[in-house]
């Protein structure tokens, strides 16, 4: 219940506009990019897996538009971009390797995050659960002029940190 604490904590501050339910399951690269199923049962006396993360997104209104293609998907059969005018002529379409902690996710996932908030409008990230860095490496890569970031075990933050130097 920690995040949604946290969550709880925020609304004096912030309008929580979206939560997304990040679904981890392994990728195939070959001549395209393919996902199976869930990975990473968890051998625990309490817990059956950790295939699932949130990830909220919050604004000052609740109403800022966002932009899905930025982290868009191209379009497996080609020959649709022509036929489709809702493509307008793009090849992307909207989507709805290690793992050092135990609830990491890819870097890209947080640049998707920024991306599909808008780079240019976000000016100030906050992560309260730091872990290795994923976040901030995302907010380093995406130009993100401030980052704050929280975390309790410090060999954690000291790899966010090596990480981000």
């Amino acid at each position: 219940m920690l995040p949604h604490e946290i969550a709880i904590e925020l609304r004096d501050l912030f309008v929580l506009q979206n939560t997304i339910h990040w679904i981890k399951s392994i990728s195939i690269e070959d001549r395209n990019v393919r996902s199976y199923g869930h990975f990473k049962p968890i051998s625990s006396k309490r817990f059956l897996n950790d295939c699932h993360e949130y990830i909220f997104h919050f604004t000052k209104t609740g109403r800022v538009e966002i932009d899905r293609l930025a982290i868009g998907v191209s379009y497996q059969d080609k020959s649709n971009i022509a036929r489709w005018s809702h493509t307008r002529g793009s090849d992307l379409r909207c989507r709805a390797r290690e793992r050092p902690h135990p609830a990491t996710f890819p870097v890209q996932l947080a640049e998707w995050c920024i991306n599909v908030h808008g780079v240019s409008r976000v000016q100030t990230m906050l992560d309260p659960f730091l872990g290795i860095g994923n976040s901030a490496v995302a907010a380093q890569r995406c130009g993100v002029k401030h980052f704050i970031g929280f975390e309790i075990d410090e060999a954690y933050l000291a790899e966010a940190k090596r990480r981000i130097a």
